[in-house]
């Protein structure tokens, strides 16, 4: 039993046909039979569906519903017209086929005409295209038509087979059609005639099929079943060539009478002119003989003037041609003689290809070597930038944290309450009053002999430890530093021998030098070099000019020789390579220091700043306006600057901590009045309005002339003359806004001074030499 639900609708009827030995057809029928439905088992015993695939076989077997195209019931139901319309006209034959033999199988009932002498006739057969092709394949052949020939048959006469076919009624293939119309069109083409048979069949068993339109049976109207599209297009543009050709002499003829009658008056003397033209451009050489045109005879003065122009033009192609024999002989010369200056310069131009084969390999080998070191040098630079400004944020974090040590101590003594001993803070303090001894100690060694103010001097003082470790570390950053060349030849670890290559190069070939932009390359070059010289280099801490350093002097000396002037200086191509190396990498280095390690409350390493920033301006040309490393070394001073005026600057503002007789007061009026002398020293470098923003504004404004209404009057025309000593003379001269509160504090002073007293004559000699200086202008 199949293991799929057979079909429920009724099996369709179909008629096969099959031929015994004696080629007489046989009708069976077959006819649908009830099918029984087995009862449904119990869904425990029901096993899961298992996946067979196509080529297994079962069992039992399987019915399959067919799927019929659309074009095949059109033909069936056809078919069954056709064989209703045979049994109405033969309904004497009806009486013989009540004999059958049934044949029951599970599913089918096949019956079986046991007539055998005159069966009905089959319905028309199908023909697929490869049972077509087989119909058909003897009308293709060529051997056929040649024997047809032979034997006096027409070659283009209908083939058997297809008539056969067309009989039987079955449709015939795509190939069989296509043959059929190949024949017809050679024979169109060969002029032979094919008759066209228009009986119809009247026999209902070997009609073939006709269209639905009966009337209309010309091939035109037929459905193209022809799949060589090529062929059929082929032929198709054959037809049209052969009906073209035949309008193509009427074509001609009508063309010539339309040109005789425009070629006439006017339009045959313009018509004869540009023959003319077209004569003498086309013809230089060959003498034209007289020939008749079209209409248009050539005269013999005409003949004349041609043979005229025609000598002026061979004349003057001939001079023409001499005037460049002339040239070309000149040129000849010329080239010989280059040809044998050239053979003499061959060993020069041997030995400069030699020369700038070595300078290519050499200079190919530094920038190797220089590419594998510059990691190294630039880790060495940032390990000792490291370790200098780890020293400089040291020292300005114990400044800090004795100023709040020492406003804590005071707070607490105003405030009569006692504060817990903290081991870290006595020994702070015991430090701190250490390091003020051994100043005041060295001051008086030195017997200065201007007053010193508590306060203004800077606790730049290490300990020996410390000190020990600071050299330790950077002990070892130089022996890295030193090793960093060693496994380099001489000839690429000193500036002096790479700058003799280049040199060597320049008094060679000075073009080539300057096409190469080598004084452009030469600071980049040897930079390197001159960073790992200057690993430790360090303005702030002391007075190192950069024209002491071995490196400076040995570029400065580049290419100059004793016969130098100015003006031969002036044209020199490599004078600035110095002022473009510090503008690439010393002031860059400085901005690094600024912002790392420059304390702006310390006035020595701000006059040392000041003075390395002046030089380098007034030496080198191109540090301008325009140059963004000292621009953006500004910037880094004015921010370094603001971040100390926010955390360095703390004057007591509360009567009992602003106190005159209070050191505490004094020392920290004196380290603002330090702040403001450094940030002034820098007016005529920095811009002027954002430096009496900062002065005037932030710090005296602000923090000085508010602490001096705490202190005696005394004091105050002291401090108050200590800040007119500051501040610039330009400023104070040319009254600015922000001196203002200045000159109404002076005022008040003035006022508050008794001229009886003689203990306040020089406070008021002192305030009316102030203000004589602010009103003068």
């Amino acid at each position: 039993m199949s293991l799929f639900k057979k079909p429920k609708k009724q099996i369709q009827r179909r008629v096969l046909t099959e031929n015994s030995d004696e080629d007489e057809p046989m009708e069976v029928e077959v006819q649908s039979v009830p099918v029984i439905k087995k009862p449904k088992k119990d869904k425990k015993d029901k096993k899961p569906k298992q996946s067979i695939l196509s080529f297994e076989t079962e069992e039992e077997g399987e019915v399959f519903q067919v799927k019929k195209s659309s074009h095949h019931k059109k033909v069936m139901k056809m078919f069954e017209k056709e064989k209703h319309k045979r049994k109405e006209s033969k309904p004497e034959k009806e009486g013989k086929n009540k004999d059958k033999t049934e044949i029951v199988t599970d599913d089918l009932v096949l019956v079986v005409n046991p007539s055998h002498k005159k069966p009905p006739t089959p319905p028309p057969p199908i023909l697929s295209g490869r049972d077509a092709l087989c119909a058909g394949k003897d009308d293709l052949s060529s051997e056929e038509d040649d024997e047809n020939v032979m034997h006096g048959i027409h070659r283009f006469s209908k083939p058997d087979n297809f008539k056969r076919v067309l009989e039987s009624g079955a449709i015939p293939d795509a190939a069989m059609i296509h043959a059929a119309r190949k024949r017809r069109q050679r024979a169109r083409e060969m002029g032979d005639t094919i008759p066209l048979e228009e009986e119809k069949e009247q026999d209902t068993g070997g009609g073939r099929l006709q269209r639905e339109d009966e009337h209309d049976e010309s091939d035109d109207e037929r459905i193209d079943m022809d799949l060589n599209h090529k062929v059929r297009d082929i032929e198709r543009r054959r037809e049209q060539f052969y009906a073209a050709q035949d309008s193509d002499q009427e074509v001609d003829e009508w063309e010539d009478q339309q040109i005789r009658k425009g070629v006439t008056g006017a339009a045959a003397a313009l018509a004869q002119e540009l023959m003319i033209n077209s004569e003498q451009l086309q013809q230089q050489i060959t003498i034209p003989a007289p020939v008749i045109e079209p209409g248009v005879p050539r005269t013999p003065q005409m003949i004349v003037e041609k043979l005229k122009q025609h000598f002026e033009d061979v004349r003057k192609s001939r001079d023409q041609h001499a005037r460049q024999l002339d040239k070309v002989q000149q040129d000849i010369i010329l080239l010989t003689s280059e040809m044998d200056d050239l053979k003499l310069k061959i060993p020069q131009a041997a030995e400069r290809f030699r020369f700038y084969q070595e300078l290519r390999g050499y200079i190919t080998d530094l920038v190797e070597c220089l590419d594998e070191k510059i990691g190294t040098i630039m880790t060495l630079e940032q390990k000792a930038m490291d370790l200098q400004a780890k020293r400089s944020e040291w020292f300005i974090e114990r400044r800090r944290q004795d100023v709040r040590d020492q406003a804590e101590e005071v707070t607490s003594k105003l405030n009569m309450r006692k504060v817990p001993d903290d081991e870290t803070k006595i020994r702070r303090a015991a430090e701190r009053e250490g390091r003020r001894t051994r100043r005041r100690r060295a001051r008086e060694l030195a017997d200065q002999a201007t007053k010193h103010v508590e306060g203004m001097s800077s606790d730049d003082e290490i300990s020996q430890q410390e000190e020990m470790n600071f050299n330790k570390e950077q002990e070892q950053i130089e022996n890295e530093a030193k090793a960093v060349l060693e496994d380099v030849t001489d000839d690429y670890s000193t500036i002096a021998n790479i700058l003799i290559r280049f040199e060597h190069w320049r008094e060679n070939d000075i073009n080539s030098y300057n096409e190469a932009y080598a004084t452009l390359c030469l600071p980049k070059v040897v930079s390197p070099f001159v960073r790992l010289e200057m690993i430790f280099w360090n303005p702030l801490l002391e007075s190192q000019d950069l024209e002491k350093l071995p490196w400076y002097r040995t570029l400065a000396l580049y290419g100059l020789h004793d016969d130098e002037t100015e003006s031969s200086l002036a044209k020199d191509p490599d004078i600035n390579v110095l002022p473009i190396l510090v503008e690439k990498l010393i002031v860059p280095k400085l901005v690094q220091l600024v912002d790392r390690c420059w304390d702006p409350l310390s006035s020595s390493q701000t006059l040392r700043l000041l003075s390395v920033v002046t030089r380098y301006i007034r030496k080198f040309p191109t540090l301008g306006p325009a140059c963004k490393p000292l621009s953006n070394l500004f910037h880094a001073i004015l921010h370094k600057m603001k971040t100390s005026l926010e955390h360095d600057v703390f004057i007591p503002m509360s009567p009992k901590l602003a106190d005159s007789k209070s050191h505490f007061f004094q020392r920290q009026f004196a380290s603002g009045m330090k702040l403001l002398k450094n940030i002034t020293s820098w007016q005529g470098v920095l811009n002027d309005n954002t430096l009496k923003e900062l002065a005037l504004t932030s710090l005296m404004n602000r923090y000085l002339l508010t602490a001096i209404k705490f202190c005696l009057l005394t004091d105050a025309v002291f401090k108050v003359n200590l800040i007119t000593q500051i501040l610039p003379r330009i400023w104070l001269q040319n009254n600015h806004p922000e001196l203002k509160l200045f000159k109404t504090t002076v005022m008040g002073l003035l006022q508050q001074l008794d001229k009886n007293n003689p203990l306040h004559l020089e406070s008021i000699d002192i305030l009316n030499g102030i203000l004589k200086t602010l009103r003068n202008k």
